[in-house]
């Protein structure tokens, strides 16, 4: 058994640099121990960050035997190929989101997980803020009756600049669905616990074999229906709203929490009253790194994080493939 669980980052990159890192150092949640780039930043990052050890490649990071999990944050075609290759060198896995793209690729982290006897989870920091667990109670409650519909959107604005971002690349796994909008889709499959029974997406394709900068999903999972949109185009916005038959839930902080220090606002609607403001206080990424840590410590599955994990990626390759057709 793992008492301190020693980590090591494939790539260099951003979120691990300002988020996934220091979450793992603030929650006690082990000790990054090595980072590897395959562009030569691994040195200077290591220095940077305070990381004992670097490498050229992530191979050698790998076959590193002082390294016990390792956190994933490589484009998005890249997370299966190196999930596997890391479960195969016998590492757990925190890999960012989206894990896969598609269930065929998810079948084959799965099984490669299975034979290692590791762990694996897909990072979709939100699932981890307490909000969540307050609007299903709402929702079990009946505090808005019925839920009938949900509406959800991600957006920013990504420069077009050259060399173009990894999220403009479709050959890396790219577009706002992939990106962004794996959130909302995430979102509906933990709240509906299904894949939708109906599907259409429209989108927009700047450049012929570009990727997509402008989704919009409509959608619906048995009697709930949902209209999720997400873009590259638009002034930051990352939230949600909950339409019930006796009033709504609106979710203004359900995916970027972390932005308003952890606070997210919980604001209720009905008819005829002035709208209720729950504010839940979390720390999603600390939770995060927190709770995989503990299943490597323990050796403990989470089958609901991996089946909402089954649900997104099934969505997502059906709404991939819409977007391109």
């Amino acid at each position: 058994m793992v008492d301190v669980v020693r980590w090591g980052v494939l790539g260099a990159a951003r979120i691990a640099e300002k988020a996934v890192i220091p979450a793992i150092r603030r929650a006690g949640a082990g000790e990054v121990v090595a980072v590897s780039s395959a562009s030569g930043r691994a040195q200077d990052y290591a220095e940077r960050l305070g990381i004992e050890r670097h490498y050229g490649s992530h191979e050698e990071l790998l076959a590193d035997p002082d390294v016990d999990a390792v956190y994933v944050p490589l484009p998005n075609t890249e997370h299966a190929r190196w999930t596997i290759a890391a479960v195969e060198a016998g590492k757990h896995v925190l890999c960012e989101k989206p894990i896969v793209q598609g269930v065929a690729e998810l079948d084959a982290v799965e099984g490669a997980a299975r034979r290692a006897g590791v762990q694996v989870a897909e990072a979709f920091m939100y699932r981890y803020h307490p909000q969540l667990q307050r609007v299903r109670e709402m929702l079990e409650a009946g505090e808005i009756g019925e839920l009938v519909t949900v509406e959800s959107s991600f957006h920013f604005v990504q420069a077009r600049t050259e060399p173009l971002d990894i999220r403009l690349r479709r050959d890396l796994g790219g577009g706002a669905h992939n990106d962004i909008g794996c959130y909302p889709v995430d979102l509906l499959g933990w709240l509906t616990g299904a894949e939708p029974d109906d599907l259409g997406v429209v989108a927009t394709v700047e450049e012929p074999g570009g990727a997509a900068t402008r989704v919009s999903v409509a959608a619906r999972y048995g009697a709930v229906t949902a209209n999720l949109h997400c873009s590259f185009d638009a002034a930051f916005r990352a939230e949600a709203r909950l339409i019930g038959s006796a009033g709504a839930i609106h979710l203004p902080d359900v995916f970027r929490a972390d932005q308003r220090g952890g606070v997210a606002r919980i604001v209720v609607e009905r008819d005829g009253a002035a709208p209720a403001v729950v504010e839940v206080e979390g720390d999603q990424y600390g939770t995060e790194v927190a709770r995989f840590a503990e299943r490597v410590r323990t050796g403990t599955t989470d089958p609901d994080d991996a089946a909402l994990s089954r649900r997104t990626a099934a969505t997502l390759e059906r709404i991939t493939q819409l977007a391109y057709t």
